[in-house]
């Protein structure tokens, strides 16, 4: 089942702009979820374990303090009322190793915000940068000035431009902005959102005083909760309606009102699975309105620096493969849903399309309708359409949401050492092999119009 999200702004940001993907569901290290990687604070969980036969604890009274949610109230009007915000900002997620995270998951970033253009996009604020930093250099920055966007890589010298659907360039790399800052500009009417639509707040307590990044704050436990409808469970039948609480730990400057810090951990009982990271936002060097002029946004890359295709580096939003396009395929021996093994070696001089994808994961299931479409166009062509299932919980279950669903491509079971070889970190994963054998295409996540970049690499397989 899909994870829930590391906040609710990242969802919808994220849903209102990219591809979605599903993670992988244990570290790089093969540690089970939720346990400490080194160097990631502990954050506390949501969820507790009992010893077996145990009576199951009383579920907690939700008890909204009044000073708590008075100290909550004022950091969001705060934020409300700001025209802009600078600062850095470091995200860290408790049991993931920061190799297998998108860029800005990873480390610091620098991240100015203006809220003065509100409007331009899927998002409330305008023009904005934000660049990922190591050893207190930037690596890449992504600056959009209200009209189009620029990336530039500083390792590689490159960049690649966008026109004012900025969203699509940045990709993977918003879970790097302030989130609680974001969620709490949001105007969910322009969105045509409603308040059932957020978690409403259920409990505040005050859990003391701490000093971060040099600032006094008040530190306030925040619990929200809200109704998760519409979900499918692994054989693709409806469930019952779920309860999402997100519990944030928050840390709010007593001087200016806003948070410097956020623990967040997101749990839906019963659905273990489900239950999102628990994430780690640090804000430092804080500035409230700051100076920003036109020379904040530009979006002119070093004369020095190659243009890159727009395509080609939303491909590299997530956490690096093992392989890229021009690379020979990996050869692979699996078993098919009639139990005939497949080798890539029996495929030569065919076109091959891989989907990584699992039963648990919507947006792998969204994107089956269209392998299947791409599956029946390229009938009697020399191509071959395989689903890869990876990762499955439950034996057995991807063979039968194939059969249920009616799909008539090709799949291949237990391709998760496979996805581990390729690199693979999240599904769904396209990998779009040419009749040389060598990777025409890799795309990570499956957007609206994410089959177009699939036929067009196909054509160019078929043409060679």
């Amino acid at each position: 089942m899909l994870q829930a999200p590391l906040s609710i702004s990242a969802s919808l940001l994220l849903t209102a702009s990219m591809a979605l993907t599903c993670a992988l569901p244990v570290t790089a290290d093969d540690t089970a979820p939720g346990t400490p990687v080194k160097g990631v604070p502990m954050i506390p969980m949501v969820t507790q374990t009992k010893a077996p036969g145990a009576p199951e604890a009383p579920k907690p009274v939700d008890v909204i303090d009044a000073k708590a949610k008075a100290i909550n109230d004022r950091g969001i009007e705060t934020v409300k009322k700001l025209k802009g915000v600078e600062m850095v900002a470091e995200m860290k997620v408790e049991g993931v190793d920061p190799s297998m995270l998108p860029p800005g998951l990873d480390g610091k970033s620098r991240v100015v915000l203006d809220f003065k253009n509100d409007g331009t996009g899927p998002a409330p604020f305008g023009r904005f940068v934000l660049e990922s930093m190591k050893d207190g250099k930037a690596q890449t920055r992504f600056a959009f000035d209200g009209k189009g966007a620029v990336m530039i890589d500083m390792p590689t010298k490159s960049y690649a431009v966008s026109d004012a659907q900025w969203f699509q360039l940045l990709g993977q790399r918003a879970a790097a902005l302030p989130q609680w800052y974001i969620e709490n500009r949001m105007d969910m009417a322009a969105m045509g959102r409603g308040p059932e639509d957020m978690p409403a707040m259920v409990a505040a307590t005050i859990i003391g005083e701490e000093t971060v990044d040099g600032t006094v704050c008040d530190v306030v436990k925040v619990v929200r909760s809200m109704k998760l409808e519409g979900m499918e469970d692994d054989d693709g039948k409806p469930m019952e309606a779920k309860e999402m609480r997100i519990t944030e730990t928050i840390a709010f400057a007593r001087a200016d009102g806003l948070p410097r810090r956020v623990a967040s951990a997101t749990e839906i009982p019963g659905e273990e699975a489900m239950s999102g990271m628990n994430t780690l936002a640090t804000f430092s060097g804080v500035k409230a309105d700051p100076m920003m002029d036109e020379k904040t946004f530009a979006t002119a890359a070093p004369a020095d620096f190659k243009k890159q295709d727009m395509a080609a580096a939303a491909d590299q939003q997530g956490p690096a493969m093992k392989v890229k396009a021009g690379d020979a395929a990996l050869d692979f021996k699996l078993m098919d849903l009639a139990g005939k093994e497949v080798t890539l070696a029996s495929l030569k001089g065919k076109v091959v399309l891989l989907d990584f994808w699992a039963t648990w994961c919507g947006p792998c299931k969204q994107a089956m309708p269209s392998i299947q479409k791409i599956s029946e166009d390229y009938k009697g062509k020399d191509v071959v359409i395989l689903g890869v299932n990876t990762w499955e919980k439950k034996e057995g279950a991807g063979k039968k949401y194939m059969n249920d669903k009616g799909y008539t491509y090709g799949c291949l079971l237990a391709g998760d050492d496979l996805a581990v070889a390729y690199g693979i970190s999240g599904i769904p994963t396209l990998i779009v092999i040419g009749k040389d054998g060598k990777i025409e295409k890799i795309e990570v996540g499956f957007g609206p119009e994410g089959d177009k970049g699939l036929r067009t690499a196909i054509d160019a397989g078929l043409a060679k």
